[in-house]
């Protein structure tokens, strides 16, 4: 494969995982390669790779004579997900703690804040959320571990799919949200570890709290839903 169309088929494969993490490709949808390339303005080869690498990534399915299918969120996945992300990120902001401040990033947190309050006050959750992931960023990259936060991308899409699902309800607590991102920056610029790791499980805790809601909201996008 050449650069050009691995390239195009890493673009085609963004893409469409964007569309399947924001529920612009539903859970169940039935989707086709066709509208696909004709959607992405995509040729027919990156969007063939992508599709196959989806499928691997258990995001899409095929049935034959049926068709193809984004696949419903699983929901012990997301809890899983969620499970390694809230242990792994203890250690990353009590990692930050303990280093002197880099006052790059901790700017660089502030700021994603700042944009977290400029959209929960338009209620552009879909900006909310890309600001969320920005703040958490800068604390792996405060760290050096920079890759877990990649490979955490792969594993979290379970979870991050099901956060936004969340962030469409509309009574979502935005404030406390912020200022949980808040907390958690106080402590990591006064070096205070303890107090960040907690500060760190309650906003990841808080993630599914609202599990309920969002079940009953969108019953239909999900597999393993509870008795």
């Amino acid at each position: 494969m050449n650069e050009l169309n691995f390239n195009l088929q890493n673009q085609a494969y963004k893409q469409i995982t964007g569309k399947i993490l924001r529920n612009e490709y539903r859970p169940g949808q039935k989707i086709s390669q066709k509208n696909i390339e004709i959607d992405l303005q995509l040729g027919r080869t990156p969007v063939r790779e992508a599709l196959l690498r989806l499928r691997r990534d258990g995001l899409i399915y095929s049935i034959p004579q049926s068709g193809t299918f984004v696949t419903k969120i699983d929901l012990d996945a997301a809890i899983n997900a969620r499970f390694i992300r809230e242990n792994l990120e203890a250690k990353i902001v009590s990692e930050a703690a303990a280093l002197e401040n880099n006052n790059l990033l901790l700017n660089q947190a502030r700021d994603a804040i700042e944009l977290q309050e400029q959209y929960a006050a338009k209620a552009e959750y879909h900006n909310f959320f890309n600001a969320d992931e920005e703040f958490h960023k800068t604390f792996y990259l405060m760290t050096n571990h920079a890759q877990v936060w990649d490979w955490l991308q792969t594993i979290n899409i379970q979870f991050n799919r099901f956060r936004w699902l969340r962030l469409a309800i509309s009574d979502l607590p935005w404030n406390t949200l912020i200022e949980q991102h808040k907390e958690i920056l106080s402590a990591v610029e006064n070096h205070d570890g303890e107090k960040a790791v907690t500060a760190a499980a309650k906003h990841l805790h808080l993630i599914f709290d609202e599990e309920m809601a969002v079940l009953q909201a969108f019953p239909e996008y999900f597999d393993n839903l509870p008795e």
